[in-house]
């Protein structure tokens, strides 16, 4: 399956996606948005992983759907250090997902085209040894059992520099096990249908009539050894099913007949991978390994890799560093998430309290059918709410008036209606006052960071970026800013009831000039702040302006001067006029014989 080139907005910010903690947008394209996440645990456990969120537009193709969730069934399965590993498959919120392993590198197509733009050369070694990685890979995948021990029979069907990532360390990782075909119902696979990338694509697999299997993973893992190794294609290029059967009838060129630096042994070792009939090409991915290993055995894989490692950080270091740059921040983004998310569950938890109940109390009835509250009064009371009757008396002879007796059950339905308006007004008051105690975080940046954090006259310890965390922001609060070289600002914050989270950003302006004193006449010693900075005129740097100094110059013959200065106030130049000194010159002794 081929994507357009992901493109990544600009417009996205970090969020709460269930447990996920979405950090950073890496792609988005036609099926999917990619995140890198983080889970949190107890005790300041953290997760770091790829989040796949599929588009609405696409949760809508319910053939779509049952691909990706096959796929995540099947890839949940392999747990390999050369496969990338599926964590997870869900929905949440309506938006179908998959978590997945975090690699941090690229794939080895961009890997191929960023060393031949900086004229990075690949070793034979570095070359076999990526390729060994992918074949142990495949071996783990094909030689796959269920729990029964019955082979699952999974061919990739899409080997290709595509679908292999290169790690910062020079690790491989196969991925993408969209269109593999298995032995169980969770295949993608669609019979005499042609899946894959054409140039990495085994002639059988264009054929109707014969069945394939695992030794077209074995074809294109050929491929891409031919191609790491004399950086050319092995065959001429397919345009459709025609031309591929004809371009892989073609003849290979020995991989040595273009580079003689390479190891012999390996033009038989290419030759039987890429043979047109698959019973001539090696048996399984394990065969195919331990052929590059008997090439390879002079050299320790260790130091390949290491080679390896150094390369990828040497030719992706601005990548580098733009990955590390966009982590930098990523500790106070999940405070402030972590925050959010607990609050969140607070307030779900409060509302499931305060809401009101939706049975009556025991001894009243429920509503009926025909719209009669259960406080009507007219309605009437089950027997057992109803004072006892008292047995039949003859009537009087004379026929008094007298006033009824009271009747306890309206009492009783009287009383629950005011409890029940007294609860409703006191969850009210309640939740009102909730809202206003409530407590939230206070996220505090600036321009430059560094500076340090006072709340409300006390100093916090913190350093900007800082999350100050159980504070009431409902109350008003007063943040200041301070720091070595910067002026110090202060900040009052009105009270805002209800927020969960705030934030405040300060730019701060340098406290530091430059400071120019003369004298005359020129040549006094200068002492600023009791240390010495040379002599008039003398010009002293990184000064802080906002803050008094004190100048003494001293001259021989001259009187002390001494005085105070505040630069932002009385200037960044200043003059002094010397008054000699009434008390002669000490004069050397002579040294006689």
């Amino acid at each position: 399956m081929v994507e357009a080139a992901p493109s990544i907005p600009t417009d996205f910010k970090p969020h709460l996606f269930g447990k996920f903690f979405l950090l950073q947008r890496l792609a988005i394209g036609g099926m999917a948005e990619i995140f890198r996440a983080r889970v949190p645990g107890a005790g300041g456990f953290e997760k770091e992983l790829v989040v796949k969120r599929i588009l609405p537009a696409r949760a809508q193709d319910h053939g779509f759907i049952k691909m990706l969730v096959n796929e995540a069934k099947l890839t949940v399965q392999l747990t390999h250090s050369n496969i990338a590993q599926v964590y997870e498959c869900g929905k949440i919120d309506g938006n179908y997902f998959i978590s997945m392993e975090l690699v941090n590198g690229v794939s080895l197509k961009e890997m191929m085209q960023a060393f031949a733009r900086a004229g990075a050369q690949l070793s034979p070694e570095q070359a076999i040894y990526m390729v060994l990685q992918l074949l142990t890979g495949l071996d783990y995948a094909h030689k796959k059992t269920d729990a029964q021990g019955q082979p699952l029979q999974i061919v990739h069907c899409d080997v290709s520099p595509d679908n292999a990532l290169v790690s910062w360390e020079g690790e491989i990782k196969l991925l993408d096990f969209g269109i593999a075909r298995a032995a169980t119902g969770l295949s993608n696979y669609k019979e005499g249908m042609l899946m894959g990338k054409l140039g990495y694509v085994a002639p059988e697999q264009a054929s109707l009539e014969r069945r394939w299997d695992h030794r077209v993973d074995l074809f294109a893992a050929g491929i891409l050894l031919y191609e790491l190794l004399t950086k050319q294609k092995p065959f001429p290029k397919a345009t459709d099913v025609e031309s591929l059967v004809a371009a892989r009838k073609a003849r290979v060129v020995p991989p040595t007949s273009i580079d003689p630096r390479l190891p012999r042994e390996i033009d038989a070792i290419v030759a039987r991978a890429l043979a047109y009939d698959p019973d001539e090409r090696f048996t399984d991915a394990r065969a195919f390994a331990g052929a590059l290993v008997d090439v390879l055995f002079p050299t320790p894989q260790s130091s390949i890799q290491d080679l390896l490692g150094k390369q990828m950080q040497q030719v992706f270091a601005e990548k580098i560093a733009r990955q590390r740059s966009a982590r930098a921040h990523d500790p106070l983004i999940m405070k402030v998430l972590s925050n959010l998310a607990e609050k969140q569950q607070a307030q779900a938890e409060y509302e499931r309290l305060s809401a009101p109940a939706t049975t009556p109390p025991a001894g009243l009835p429920a509503a009926a059918g025909s719209g009669a509250s259960p406080f009507d009064p007219i309605a009437p009371l089950p027997s057992d709410v109803l004072p006892a009757a008292e047995p039949a008396r003859p009537p009087p002879r004379k026929a008094r008036s007298h006033r009824p007796p009271p009747r306890e059950g309206i009492r009783l339905r009287t009383a629950v209606l005011v409890g029940l308006v007294l609860a409703v007004g006191g969850a009210a008051g309640l939740h009102y006052a909730e809202t206003w105690l409530r407590t939230g975080i206070l996220v505090v940046t600036s321009e430059p960071p560094g500076a340090e954090v006072t709340l409300d006259g006390v100093r916090s310890g913190a350093t900007t970026p800082a999350v100050l965390e159980g504070l009431v922001l409902s109350r008003p609060h007063q943040v200041a800013l301070d720091g070595p070289g910067v002026r110090a600002v202060t900040m009052d914050l009105a009270p805002v009831p209800g927020t969960l989270v705030r934030r405040v950003h300060a730019r701060l302006e340098t406290a530091l000039g430059a400071v120019t004193i003369e004298s005359q006449p020129a040549g006094a010693e200068v002492r600023l702040d009791g240390r010495v900075v040379g002599r008039a005129p003398v010009t002293v740097l990184g000064v802080r302006l906002d803050e008094r100094h004190r100048v003494d110059l001293t001259l021989p013959g001259h009187e002390i001067d001494q005085f105070v200065v505040l630069p932002e106030k009385d200037g960044t130049r200043f003059t002094r006029k010397l008054g000699r000194s009434d008390q002669p010159e000490p004069r050397e002794k002579a040294i006689g014989p």
